[in-house]
C-alpha cells in the first residue's frame, strides 16, 4: 500500500511539473498593432515571443508589428 502512495505522489508529482516549464520560459502579451491601431492580443512565449517580436511588415505605408510588453 505505501509503495502505491508512493509511485501516485511521484506521478503527481511530475504531473504538476508539466505546467510549469511555461514559468520558466520568458513570456509577454503582445498586441498586433497595424499602424497606431492596436489589433487582437495574445500571450507568447519563448521561440513564439521572439518570432513576434521581431515580426514586421509594411504595406502601402501602413506598418504593421507586434507590440510586446
Amino acid at each position: 500500500m505505501r509503495k502505491h502512495l508512493r509511485r501516485i505522489g511521484v506521478l503527481l508529482f511530475l504531473v504538476a511539473l508539466i505546467p510549469s516549464c511555461e514559468l520558466l520560459e520568458d513570456c509577454k502579451s503582445c498586441t498586433l498593432m497595424v499602424g497606431s491601431t492596436p489589433g487582437a492580443t495574445a500571450t507568447y512565449c519563448g521561440d513564439a515571443l521572439a518570432e513576434k517580436e521581431a515580426e514586421y511588415e509594411e504595406i502601402g505605408g501602413v506598418a504593421s508589428y507586434y507590440d510586446c510588453q
